[in-house]
Order: C-alpha cells, then structure tokens, then sequence
C-alpha cells in the first residue's frame, strides 16, 4: 500500500508539471471569465451559458486533454514501468491502481474546481433561472462522463504500446460512438445527447429518472474499464 501513495504523489506531481494539463486549465478557465462577464452585461441565462460553456468549451477541450494525459498513463511510460515491476519495486495492481487514481482524480478535481466557482458567478450575475437541484444534476452528469473518458483512455493505454494509437482509439470512439448512440435514439447513453439536455437539466424540467440513467450508465462504463485495464495490465507482457 505504500508503493501506491508514493506512486499516486509521484504521477501528480508528473501531472501538476505537464504543460498539456496547465494549458487545459487555463483554457478552461478564460472563457469561463468571458461567458460571466458576458452574460452579466447582457443579462443572459445562467442556465443557457452555463450549458453552453459546458459544451462549447469544456467538453471539447477536455475531450482532446483527458484522452492525451489519460491514453499515455501507461504505454507512454514502458520502460519505467518495466524497470520498477521486475526490481519487485512495486507491483503489477499498485502501478496502475496509482494511475487510474491520479489521471481521473486530477480531472474530477479540475472539472469541480472550475464549474462550481463559474456556477455561482453565473447565478449571481447572470438571470438565475436555473435551479441548485438542476446544477448539481448536469454537473454530475458531465463529472461521470469525464470519468468514463479518463479510464477509458487508461484502458486503452494497457492494451497498445503505442501511445498515438492509444490516444487516436479514445478520441475517435468517444466521438461516433456519442453520434451514433444519438443517431439511434439513445440518448442517456450518448455523450453528445446528453450536453444538449443540459440547459433543461439545469432549469431543473429533467426528470430525477433521467439523471440517475445517465450516472448509472457512465458510473458502470467507468467501473466496467477500470476493471478491463486492471485485469489487462495484469496478465500484459512487459
């Protein structure tokens, strides 16, 4: 247990110096300060800016960050995994546990960090016509498909060597396979569907029913690949 929390201090402290992660929280960070600004003088909806910044913004930048930093936690760093598993340094399961705690714990924790200050100034200065119930819904919502994004990436990552490849196969399946769940008619299981609800999921008109699919499904999504990349990177020739 030890070789864990060494291990989890060590990834972060990687993560915190990694400029990918530094210019995704800064990109995250100045628009949100326009849309406020924005939205004060023009007296626009928090529910709508709030869901616009979400998708418009957040989503695709952390699409393209999280499957970077997530895709390459494991075939990015070959030989030091290898180095440290066969010296019995660490073992197999508290490697990758390490990083599948660092790389989807650094993106919930940014995510909250920035939507919830951006939350309260938008329902501070902007027209509040959304509801605290509605806010924690669609933050929550958002929160469990960052996390299905990141483990899916470090799923991915046990199973290529090759770290572009890994980082293509996340990008590209989350994308068409969010247009296609859409495209067939099912929405709770489409990440792009559910950002399109997001500004009645704010208001507070989105049923509890719909909220609690969404975060069962991407919650078992999640569960289901951290499970995959666990058990992967076990049984994984070094």
């Amino acid at each position: 247990m030890q070789a864990f929390w060494v291990l989890l201090q060590y990834d972060l402290g990687q993560m915190a110096r990694s400029w990918i992660v530094r210019a995704w929280v800064v990109l995250l960070i100045l628009p949100a300060g326009f849309l406020v600004g924005v939205a004060a003088s023009n007296q626009e909806l928090a529910s709508e800016t709030m869901a616009l910044y979400a998708y418009a913004f957040f989503a695709p930048l952390s699409w393209l960050a999280v499957s970077i930093f997530s895709a390459s936690a494991i075939s990015g760093e070959a030989g030091l995994m290898a180095d440290a598993i066969l010296s019995k340094s660490v073992n197999r399961t508290e490697y990758v546990s390490a990083k599948i705690a660092s790389r989807i714990g650094l993106s919930v924790v940014v995510f909250f960090l920035v939507t919830l200050p951006l939350a309260y100034l938008l329902m501070r200065y902007a027209v509040p016509d959304a509801t605290v119930g509605g806010l924690a819904n669609g933050l929550v919502m958002v929160c469990v498909m960052l996390a299905f994004l990141a483990s899916l990436g470090i799923l991915l990552s046990t199973a290529f060597r090759n770290v572009q490849l890994a980082i293509l196969a996340v990008m590209v399946s989350v994308l068409f396979s969010g247009a296609l769940l859409q495209f067939l008619g099912l929405t709770w299981m489409s990440t792009t569907a559910v950002l399109n609800q997001l500004p009645q999921t704010f208001r507070g008109t989105t049923t509890v029913w719909a909220t609690l699919r969404v975060v069962i499904v991407f919650g078992a999504l999640t569960a289901a690949s951290i499970t995959a990349a666990v058990w992967v990177f076990r049984r994984k020739d070094l």
